[in-house]
């Protein structure tokens, strides 16, 4: 009797702590302004889990909107708050809807059984309603009912108001589907298109679609009789992901610092393929250089089996080249020191002097400039080197040893040669009569040069007697022949600045006395010399000189 008493009590606390005697624990109701697509039984979701069903589906005829009760089942899922918001969304293409609430935020709970009042929730507008009101009849009426909105709803503003407004979530996900629709355009105009093409393949492939048909109910029906280790699988998936997390965020890290490498990758992939591409035939290419190279490798074992020797030697000898590296950069400081410079130039770096290494580049510098003939364009070498009988043509004592060098190698403008044909002016003996004597070839009468142009008469002086001689004209000149076996004369390159002039001869006596003008061999009155300046045979004074050359080369 007292065990019976004793079962009787446990079952009383596990129904009252359990709430099997209460129907009204965790059901809840929600007013709709309308139930479409909702059936009594389907899901209720809390935040989009499931955590119950729909119980009751009822008419409000105060105020005519639908009464939606639901229990929720699931443990940790009942706490709905005052501002709990709920919404009627789509569960699938076939025209399934389920009830997802929003559990609220505010401090005061919810009671079992109270309701959520319409204004705290939303109904979602069926994409194929709204496709319908295109077709006829449909189209008709609506363009009545919008031609007589404006008397239907002039005294609803605040209801009409309020049904937009709960309306927004259904106007959003239609918006988001056409969008949707409008960015996939082009993917379903492929879809159409191809359709035919897609199900003419599947009929021809049939016996296939049956066999993939059949392998997929095997597969269920495996999967079912394993329910029970998928099950535990998915049970310990949450856990496997949340240790998963921190190698995912380290991997998108490792993803995020090769960005910048990837895109040099990409960047240069075309010339990675080139090079890959390029690899096959330089390897084949290299085969007889690599057989060469194993045949030179059994002369270098040879080598380096005998070069311990010449090694130890090295070893010896170069005991002592730190010291004479020492002394060599010391020689090397001391001629690049500027310090040491042996005299001080304005033109060098602060005034004070070239060191030894500038002074040696500056040497070769000028030995260059002074072996070549340069303009803008660059250098030309004055030096030919060539190797026949011609290299002995060098000056007139070779020529007077061998006269028929002047037939084959002479190469000159003119018929004039100082030193061959004419006395060398640079070379001079004690008198004229020595030069002719020095050079009988030569002709003893200078060579008729072309006078300028006719000189304006000097203040003080008439001008020229009418009838005198007029300009003698510039001979022609004839172009000696080139020698045989030699090449053709090059043109003559651009000189950028005029020689140095050199020291005239003694001018010779000119009539009219000391300082008094006279006439040239055509006649024309010459103006008188520059004061203090006689002439004479033999002018030895350099000063006397200098004024001479200044009065002839004066503009």
């Amino acid at each position: 009797m007292l065990t019976l008493v004793l079962v009787a009590g446990l079952g009383v606390a596990w129904i009252a702590v359990t709430g099997a005697g209460d129907p009204d624990k965790g059901k809840y109701w929600v007013q709709f302004d309308n139930a479409f697509g909702l059936i009594q039984g389907g899901d209720l979701k809390v935040a989009g889990v499931r955590a119950g069903k729909i119980t009751d589906i009822r008419l409000d005829q105060r105020t005519k909107h639908a009464l939606i009760g639901f229990k929720i089942d699931k443990q940790g899922f009942g706490s709905l708050r005052r501002d709990a918001f709920c919404e009627s969304r789509p569960q699938s293409l076939i025209g399934e809807y389920y009830v997802d609430c929003l559990p609220g935020t505010s401090d005061q709970v919810l009671k079992p059984g109270s309701t959520i009042p319409v204004t705290q929730t939303a109904s979602t507008v069926a994409p194929d309603l709204v496709q319908n009101i295109l077709r006829r009849p449909f189209r008709e009426g609506l363009s009545l009912i919008i031609g007589s909105l404006g008397a239907g709803v002039a005294g609803n503003a605040g209801n009409l108001n309020a049904a937009i407004r709960r309306a927004v979530p259904a106007l959003r996900e239609t918006d988001q589907v056409l969008h949707t629709l409008a960015g996939q355009n082009k993917v379903l105009a492929d879809l159409s298109v191809n359709a035919d093409r897609v199900i003419g393949d599947l009929a021809a492939n049939r016996k296939d679609v049956g066999r993939f048909v059949v392998t997929a109910r095997r597969t269920a029906q495996a999967s079912a009789e394993r329910r029970g280790a998928i099950a535990a699988g998915f049970r310990q998936l949450p856990g496997f992901l949340e240790q998963l997390r921190p190698t995912m965020a380290a991997l998108g890290q490792v993803a995020d610092d090769q960005r910048s490498a990837l895109s040099n990758l990409d960047a240069s992939s075309k010339q990675v393929t080139d090079f890959f591409d390029q690899l096959g035939p330089f390897a084949d290419a290299s085969r007889p250089a690599f057989r060469s190279l194993g045949q030179a490798s059994l002369t270098g074992d040879r080598a380096v089996k005998a070069a311990p020797g010449v090694i130890d030697q090295l070893g010896a000898f170069t005991k002592g080249t730190p010291e004479l590296a020492k002394n060599l950069a010391i020689v090397l400081q001391h001629l690049d020191d500027r310090k040491h410079a042996v005299e001080k130039d304005p033109r060098s770096p602060g005034g004070q002097g070239y060191t030894g290494l500038e002074a040696l580049l500056q040497y070769t510098y000028d030995q260059t400039t002074s072996t070549s003939i340069y303009d803008q364009n660059g250098h030309i070498l004055k030096i030919a080197a060539f190797f026949d009988h011609c290299a002995n043509y060098a000056n007139e004592e070779t020529l007077r040893k061998d006269p028929s060098l002047d037939t084959a190698c002479a190469s000159r403008l003119g018929p004039s040669q100082p030193g061959l044909t004419t006395p060398d002016t640079t070379h001079r003996n004690a008198s004229p009569a020595a030069d002719r004597a020095a050079h009988p070839g030569a002709s003893a009468q200078p060579l008729p040069l072309p006078l300028p142009e006719p000189i304006a008469p000097l203040p003080g002086q008439g001008a020229p007697a009418p009838g005198g001689p007029s300009t003698p004209s510039v001979p022609s000149v004839p172009l000696p022949k080139v020698g045989p076996g030699l090449p053709p004369v090059p043109g003559v390159p651009t000189v950028p600045s005029a020689p140095p002039v050199p020291s005239l001869p003694p001018v010779p006596p000119v009539g009219g006395g000391a300082g008094g003008g006279g006439t040239n061999r055509g006649g024309n009155t010459l103006p008188p010399l520059p004061g203090g300046l006689k002439t004479a045979a033999r002018t030895d004074d350099r000063a006397s000189r200098t004024r001479l050359l200044d009065y002839l080369l004066k503009p």
